[in-house]
């Protein structure tokens, strides 16, 4: 009997030292907030430019065929595998 307890009071200790962990790792005030994702360069993408006119159009976009031309074509350099840089393949 005794020795469960001690058992029972074990856990319960264990219990609650995980709980306070995470309440002290939540309340703790890092930097984590204030990090900020570097921009990208702007680049002068005219099919970028496409893309976010067909995104504005919406369900009218469907219908626009520059749309389709602007969507195969990213579909087109998404899927092409990039060039290799070893020059023994």
């Amino acid at each position: 009997m005794k020795g469960a307890l001690l058992l029972r009071l074990g856990m319960g200790v264990l219990a609650f030292m995980a709980v306070l962990g995470a309440l002290l790792e939540i309340a703790r005030e890092d930097d984590i907030d204030t990090l900020s994702i570097p921009e990208r360069p702007e680049v002068n993408d005219p099919l970028r430019a496409e893309l976010q006119r067909c995104r504005d159009l919406g369900d009218a976009a469907l219908d626009d065929q520059d749309c389709g031309a602007t969507w195969t074509e990213t579909r087109r350099r998404f899927l092409t595998p990039a060039p290799s840089s070893d020059p023994e393949e």
